[in-house]
């Protein structure tokens, strides 16, 4: 999954282009939108009508009343499974009903249609919650973007304090089971003096979790995109990106080519009463 507690480090535009750089690898992949709110991944991908749609949904699939395959959205270059403003009441619901595994209602949904991609990538919400843990188990890894600056730097603890935790909680059931952080994302970037003396310190101190070598730059077509409702890569077909710019897409490619290296590693729990 992409996730970070801090907001606005680019986690939903990291998971449509991500998503996107390895469908246009050839690799099948499914998007999964678990964030609540309108400003999501699925209104990026442009289906923001999806996020308060009547039919069945994300919701009604976690909930145990309509199955995952039921709300995919077949496209390309990836596959959505659409977010919806129902998932803020998922945890009170699921607590209220006295769910015991309710942190595997994700996975639990995706078994089904699993083998038929070669990845799925999970954009949660960034506030620390059920939909978090369910993204964690589901994927059983964490990518993390991070702004190359003081603040990030800071952030970067808190994630991986939550996938001790989570990690710790699972082996009691399951001993040899774990939770692997891909590494960071150095995203945002700009060139600055700042941006490189927090890398290196990252590098130098990061608890064995690997700095990335991509580079995602801070440039405003990435804002554009966003407007128009298209991965970079689509708006670069529909409206050209300056040579300088054509940066991006091969930061999103070679971050692409990292997952999907690092794709046949995943491991998940088993579920149990």
């Amino acid at each position: 999954m992409i996730w970070s507690e801090s907001g606005g480090v680019g986690k939903t535009t990291t998971a449509i282009n991500l998503g996107a750089a390895l469908g246009r690898r050839g690799e099948k992949t499914l998007l999964v939108d678990l964030d609540p709110q309108p400003a999501s991944l699925s209104a990026h991908a442009g289906y923001p009508d999806a996020t308060t749609a009547d039919s069945a949904t994300i919701t009604d699939v976690l909930s145990g009343d309509a199955a995952l395959n039921e709300v995919v959205i077949e496209d390309e270059p990836f596959d959505l499974v659409p977010g919806h403003e129902s998932l803020a009441s998922l945890e009170s619901t699921v607590r209220a009903e006295g769910i015991s595994t309710a942190e595997f209602l994700l996975r639990s949904a995706l078994d089904p249609v699993a083998e038929g991609y070669d990845h799925v990538v999970v954009d949660p919400p960034a506030t620390l919650n059920l939909l978090v843990d369910n993204a964690l188990i589901a994927t059983g890894n964490v990518l993390i973007p991070m702004e190359m600056t003081r603040k990030g730097q800071q952030s970067i603890s808190g994630v991986l304090d939550t996938v001790d935790a989570l990690e710790s909680q699972l082996r009691r059931a399951q001993p040899e089971f774990t939770l692997d952080v891909l590494g960071v994302l150095p995203n945002k970037v700009d060139g600055s003096s700042l941006n490189r003396e927090v890398r290196d310190a990252l590098e130098a101190d990061t608890d064995g979790v690997e700095v990335l070598p991509v580079t995602v730059p801070d440039y405003n077509v990435l804002e554009r995109a966003w407007d128009a409702q298209l991965d970079v890569f689509r708006y670069a077909e529909a409206y050209g990106l300056r040579p300088y710019q054509e940066a991006l897409l091969d930061a999103y490619r070679e971050l692409a080519a990292t997952v999907s290296a690092q794709g046949s590693a995943e491991r998940r729990p088993e579920v149990t009463d």
